[in-house]
């Protein structure tokens, strides 16, 4: 298995490359998902090359989710340029040898990026219909067959892109899961569309089960599995058993979004963000909000919500609430990179049962402290307390003695 220890990726966004650099430079990435769209074929090459001479891990996104993207960044890759944008026909994805041609192209970009695994080419699942699910099938089918046949002999990670409302319904989660394990792959690149949630930190006690629940059966499956496009939620994979996951600087590769892959959208991920994360709280604090209320506090000791990364000092080093602020350019976001792989660090080297009471420990202590903090303060607006009891209600019914018990065969095997 390429992660045997719980690994934190960058997942690559607009104008990533400073971040990734900096990650490296501060010790604070295991590596990165390079993205077609946001960045130029030959400058994805220059920057996995220094990521490789790091020790980091390269993987490549095709991000073929919506082939119709129409990106300059991703007509620099020959199969975007011939087979995306004004240029995609079904016919691309339906015929065996456009498929094969396809792959082909996508496999040869990956090679010359000389990535570390290969990720397969995926269109997103917005429904489970067995029309679309049978596509997928057929794409993943002759990826996996092409990679054999022409690839290098390193791992391959099946891209399943899928929508959350599908996935929140036993029945079709069920046939998704029966069809897509009957693939062979070393693993699945997952990434999950919610709605509502596309900013913010998915809650809903059903919502998050359903999201275990898939990643639990796959893992029941011997599947290695990265988490895509995900947020602070990964503390409830990591307990489960999952090592990898990968988090990025914009709210839309945080979230599953492919918003950001629709030709009119601009894909620039939002203005100017003035939050704090912390994982005391499990959540983005506003700056020029809740952070000063909680600086301005006498009963409370600010100390007690802070994570101490390298980048916040300025942010803290203000002598009165109102200069609260972050001063560094990028510097919430670089502080957010280095809490992921905070995140990663705490289930490290530890058994099934140790992670899971690592998980368990983590949310009943942000839901104690949010408690205390609205008891002798006031409610925070930009955190979502729902989360406290939701996560909690799923991460304990999602998983049984026998969940527990086959988990950890897998995890003996890595």
């Amino acid at each position: 298995m390429i992660f045997d220890q719980p690994t934190f990726l960058i997942q690559f966004g607009y104008n990533g490359q400073t971040l990734v650099e900096r990650a490296f430079d501060g010790d604070h990435a295991d590596g990165v998902i390079l993205s077609p769209t946001d960045y130029e074929f030959d400058k994805n090459q220059n920057l996995a090359r220094r990521v490789n001479q790091w020790g980091g891990t390269v993987l490549f996104d095709p991000q073929f989710y919506i082939p119709r993207t129409q990106r300059p960044a991703a007509e620099t890759y020959p199969y975007f340029e011939e087979k995306g944008g004004d240029n995609f026909e079904t016919v691309v994805v339906s015929e065996k040898k456009s498929r094969q041609e396809l792959c082909r192209q996508i496999i040869n970009v990956q090679d010359t990026i000389d990535v570390d695994a290969y990720i397969t080419p995926a269109r997103y699942l917005d429904t489970f219909s067995d029309r679309k699910i049978e596509g997928w099938v057929r794409l993943t089918k002759t990826f996996l067959e092409v990679a054999e046949e022409k690839g290098r002999n390193i791992p391959v990670f099946v891209s399943l892109p899928i929508s959350g409302a599908s996935l929140n319904e036993q029945d079709p989660r069920d046939k998704l899961l029966d069809r897509i394990t009957s693939v062979t792959p070393d693993g699945f690149y997952v990434s999950v569309e919610y709605e509502r949630y596309r900013r913010h930190p998915l809650f809903g006690a059903s919502e998050v089960y359903s999201y275990l629940d898939l990643l639990k059966n796959l893992r029941y499956n011997h599947f290695d599995i990265v988490l895509g496009h995900t947020h602070q939620i990964a503390h409830l994979a990591l307990g489960l058993g999952i090592n990898a996951f990968a988090s990025g600087h914009y709210k839309n590769t945080r979230a599953f979004d492919t918003d950001r892959w629709i030709p009119e959208d601009s894909g620039f991920g939002g203005g100017s963000v003035f939050y704090y994360y912390t994982d005391k709280l499990l959540a983005d604090l506003r700056v020029e909000q809740d952070l000063q209320v909680l600086y301005a506090s006498p009963g409370f000791d600010i100390d007690r919500i802070r994570m101490y990364s390298p980048y916040e000092n300025d942010l803290f080093g203000s002598t009165s609430p109102e200069q609260a602020e972050w001063k560094a350019a990028g510097a919430e976001w670089d502080h957010w990179v280095w809490s992921c792989y905070q995140m990663s660090r705490k289930y490290r080297n530890k058994s099934l049962h140790e992670r899971i009471e690592t998980t368990k420990s983590v949310l009943e202590n942000a839901r104690d402290l949010y408690d205390e903090i609205k008891t002798d303060v006031s409610p925070l607006d930009s955190v979502e307390e729902d989360i406290y009891a939701d996560w909690e209600t799923a991460f304990d019914s999602i998983r049984s003695e026998a969940d527990i018990r086959e988990i950890e065969r897998v995890l003996a095997r890595i």
